[in-house]
């Protein structure tokens, strides 16, 4: 005899065939479902403390873990040591520059929105800009005597330089930076 249309359970109780219950093809795509949601919060608890990459989409953000590893020399989360230094250069760079931006121009920046009279590609423009800025200045006060990098700042000579020859070979080393930077 066909059961069909009976009111008995496919394979588990609770579970009938028809319009009183879950078809199997129901079954089915639940139980896909909850798979994939186990999967994804299996990976964010996987990630674990200082690992919080997935939540971090906006820019110039960087996991803890990463900025430690950074500041000493080493690799993390799967990248090797140079490369870790590199997003720690990008981001100390973003965040420098966006310490300096409108409260409304960083929150704009991030939404992918204009704001203060610039639209979305301008402000993004003038932001990337900046940010190179930041990164050749840095990358060249690198090389410097620390006490001319000092110097350089404090609008003053150091090294048998006068304070305006020494900001001139600055800003000169300054723009070959920027131009190695753009290139790559």
């Amino acid at each position: 005899m066909d059961n069909m249309g009976a009111e008995t359970p496919v394979f588990s109780p609770g579970i009938y065939p028809g319009p009183k219950g879950i078809t199997m093809k129901k079954f089915a795509y639940a139980s896909v479902l909850a798979l994939a949601l186990v999967a994804m919060i299996s990976s964010v608890a996987l990630a674990g403390a200082g690992h919080e990459h997935a939540k971090q989409a906006k820019q110039a953000e960087m996991g803890k873990c990463c900025i430690e590893a950074a500041e000493a020399g080493k690799g993390c989360c799967g990248k090797d040591a140079e490369t870790v230094k590199a997003s720690y250069a990008d981001y100390k760079a973003n965040t420098a520059v966006k310490a300096d931006m409108h409260k409304c121009c960083a929150a704009a920046l991030d939404e992918g929105k204009g704001c203060c009279g610039k639209d979305a590609a301008a402000l993004k423009a003038d932001y990337s800009k900046k940010v190179a800025g930041h990164k050749a200045e840095c990358a060249v006060k690198a090389d410097m005597h620390k006490c001319c990098a000092s110097a350089v700042a404090d609008g003053k000579g150091c090294c048998g330089k006068e304070a305006g020859e020494l900001k001139a070979d600055y800003d000169k080393k300054v723009a070959k930076e920027e131009k190695k930077l753009a290139a790559k």
